[in-house]
């Protein structure tokens, strides 16, 4: 089994545009056919690099997936043979005299998914300064595992001129194929997550950025496009895993609700309903009222309250959301809206409306932040999706949050930090055969609780 696939990690500064969406958006515009992959939690890149590129996004997370297995199978689904399948992750941040942070993510995406790392360097300092990160960047990323770097690409390059130097200084140091580089002119500055999540803003927001990207790919000679082809082919032949899930749930309809502001996550969860063999298909709040004909409904985790002119003001999806619960029909909502199903929610400004009155809480919004945390999360005594032991893996967004749940025996899941595994409080509720959380969680984290939850109302 073939598949064409690179790690494109981008080093990262304040206030900037990652260079990898507009080299992403470029390869778009020059008629190269991608399959789009963000190394997560990331949801700035995610929904950055859907609006600019057009592309549905799948976030890689090896934490989040639970396993190396499972995370193979979500790329092997998730992948196209016959497309340029890119994996977009951070490379690093510079530190002081000129020191480089070397994230882990992109090295660990490439060590599991067997294919070669491309990094892409700010080069808007002098050439020496700039060669020793790459050589820094580099050297750390051997350090970690046997990684095949074949080239480099720099991004922010001044001049011409400059960029000769880069060639010269870069290969004493570090013995590398350059690619090309992004013009200095061509950096954007980055718009705010809120920004990019408002109907009236996103596209004015993604903008620069689409623009710069249609300029790199119509100046010749400037990076050599099929390089990354090339690159991309030249892994070991991917090793089929096996599915021992894929098409048990066929014959479901799954619906997801689709909006500007609950588009954070990637397009895991479609992935899976459809691996689970599934039909699934797209609900929008702006309907009169939504459809009925479907099996299960599936919130997506984004800004909650951007949704909830459409969910509360506008009668029919107001009587339609309700009425999922009062239905029994098998309801998943993740993350974001979760906090509009309460008894009433506060938005960042301070102001508080009155929510579904489904549960007996309060909702809380802030401001959006990219301060994510991963969470575990375990089955109280098991419930409608996890088995009394059973585990699901997540984020929590500290600008969603669920406060005054009443009584906590209420709750489904105790939530620990993974990585000292204190307790973090409590989370997940139930109607029916609904279940609502606060968290965003990977569904992927646990293929099987979520097959039996999907299946619940054949039994």
């Amino acid at each position: 089994m073939i598949i064409p696939r690179l790690v494109i990690a981008d080093e990262r500064r304040e206030g900037t545009v990652p260079p990898g969406v507009i080299l992403a958006a470029a390869l778009k515009s020059a008629g190269h056919p991608l399959r789009i992959f963000c190394s997560g939690p990331d949801e700035y890149l995610v929904r950055l690099t859907t609006l600019v590129t057009g592309e549905d996004v799948t976030v890689l997370d090896p934490y989040s997936c639970g396993s190396t297995r499972v995370f193979k199978t979500l790329f092997q689904f998730a992948s196209k043979s016959d497309r340029l399948n890119i994996i977009l992750a951070p490379l690093g941040k510079r530190g002081d005299d000129d020191a480089f942070i070397l994230y882990p993510q992109a090295p660990e995406l490439s060590r599991i998914l067997e294919c070669p790392l491309l990094p892409v360097v700010f080069a808007d300092s002098s050439a020496a300064i700039t060669a020793r990160v790459l050589e820094k960047a580099v050297s750390g990323i051997a350090a970690q595992a046997d990684i095949p770097v074949p080239a480099v690409l720099y991004a922010s390059v001044l001049n011409p001129r400059e960029y000769q130097l880069l060639e010269i200084e870069g290969g004493r140091r570090a013995p590398l194929l350059s690619l090309g580089y992004i013009p200095k002119l061509l950096e954007r500055n980055r718009s705010t997550l809120l920004e990019l999540c408002l109907d009236a803003m996103a596209e004015r927001a993604a903008f620069p950025v689409k623009a710069a990207a249609s300029q790199l790919a119509s100046l010749p000679g400037q990076i050599d496009w099929n390089a990354f082809w090339g690159f991309a082919r030249l892994n070991q032949e991917w090793t089929e895993v096996a599915e021992p899930f894929r098409g048990k749930a066929a014959g479901l309809t799954v619906g997801v609700v689709t909006h500007s502001g609950l588009d954070l996550e990637g397009d895991n969860a479609r992935r899976l309903f459809s691996y689970l063999g599934c039909s699934v298909r797209k609900i929008f709040l702006e309907e009169a009222r939504p459809a009925l004909d479907v099996n299960a409904v599936y919130v997506p985790h984004g800004l909650g309250f951007l949704s909830a002119e459409k969910i509360l003001a506008a009668q029919g999806a107001r009587e339609w959301f309700s009425g999922l619960f009062k239905s029994r029909k098998v309801v998943f909502v993740n993350g974001g809206a979760a906090p509009l199903l309460g008894e009433s929610f506060a938005l960042p400004n301070g102001k508080q409306y009155e929510g579904m009155n489904i549960f007996h809480y309060r909702g809380k919004y802030d401001m959006p932040s990219e301060d994510l945390k991963k969470v575990e999360v375990s089955s109280l005594e098991g419930d409608i999706l996890l088995n009394l032991g059973e585990k699901l893996r997540g984020y929590l967004p500290s600008y969603a949050s669920v406060i005054n749940p009443g009584d906590a025996a209420q709750s489904l899941w105790s939530v620990k930090d993974p990585g000292n595994g204190k307790e973090k409080g409590f989370s997940g509720w139930n109607k029916g055969y609904g279940v609502v959380t606060d968290l965003c969680i990977e569904l992927w984290s646990n293929v099987e609780g979520i097959y039996r939850w999907l299946v619940l109302r054949k039994k």
